[in-house]
């Protein structure tokens, strides 16, 4: 055999190598793409398990007796909080007004542009009534928190209570920041004039008896922003279509 005949032999079987090599890394990244898909669906399974327990008061936001606090909330005393709107748990057929129809209708709007398969069901039943509150400062002199639940063992503990960060935990609120900015928390994620569910995922850390307020901070001078169904629970969640209705056990 010739020596271009020998070489021409080598090159032949350098490119079925390759070929071979080329075969068995697509086997290997198509084997790694179905077990990570597979891994995902299994981890999202798992997340729907968690117990979603509200672990802050007052979700729907209900004012107290006075109808000009949050009741179960401490807001700053730099924020005038506002009650703007009850949405009764009637459907639309039973005595829903149209203006609160129409209003939830656009809050879907905005949130379909983050999830498109969003459902308010703004025209049916609710568990529970749901009150929007606008927020405003016009100052942020001092500590920059903007508002936030007590936990809901708040009866039985001294102070504010914040909640625990033992366990795995959302954080999530409809918001709409018209001015200013505010960030964390419950308003993780927001849009300025427009809806937003916003939320953060806290994972369970290794602090012994580590805690946190539930609340945004104020990064502008003045602000306005609207809020409702506001609140912390365990478990994961990563949808509005989730965020409807939580239970606390008291």
């Amino acid at each position: 055999m010739s020596t271009e005949q020998q070489l021409t032999a080598v090159v032949n079987a350098a490119n079925a190598l390759t070929n071979v090599v080329t075969g068995k890394i697509d086997e290997i990244d198509r084997v790694l793409s179905e077990a990570n898909a597979k891994y995902d669906e299994q981890l999202s399974s798992l997340n729907s398990r968690l117990p979603r327990l509200a672990v802050t008061k007052n979700f729907h936001m209900q004012p107290d007796s006075t109808e000009k606090l949050i009741d179960g909330w401490y807001v700053h005393t730099e924020v005038t909080a506002t009650k703007v709107r009850t949405i009764t748990q009637q459907a639309q057929s039973a005595g829903r007004p149209d203006a609160d129809v129409e209003f939830m209708r656009q809050v879907q709007a905005d949130v379909r542009e983050q999830f498109p398969d969003f459902d308010i069901k703004s025209a049916g039943y609710w568990r529970n009534t749901v009150n929007v509150w606008q927020m405003k400062w016009s100052a942020n002199d001092s500590l920059t928190w903007l508002a936030f639940p007590a936990s809901i063992d708040a009866g039985r503990l001294s102070g504010t209570t914040p909640v625990p960060l033992n366990n795995c935990m959302t954080m999530g609120a409809f918001v709409r920041v018209n001015e200013g900015s505010i960030e964390g928390a419950w308003a993780n994620g927001n849009k300025k004039g427009k809806w937003r569910w916003c939320s953060t995922l806290f994972l369970p850390d290794n602090v012994f008896a580590n805690y946190m307020h539930v609340h945004p901070t104020r990064s502008s001078v003045t602000g306005s922003v609207d809020v409702m169904l506001a609140g912390a629970c365990t478990g994961v969640i990563t949808t509005p279509n989730d965020w409807g209705t939580l239970l606390g056990l008291g």
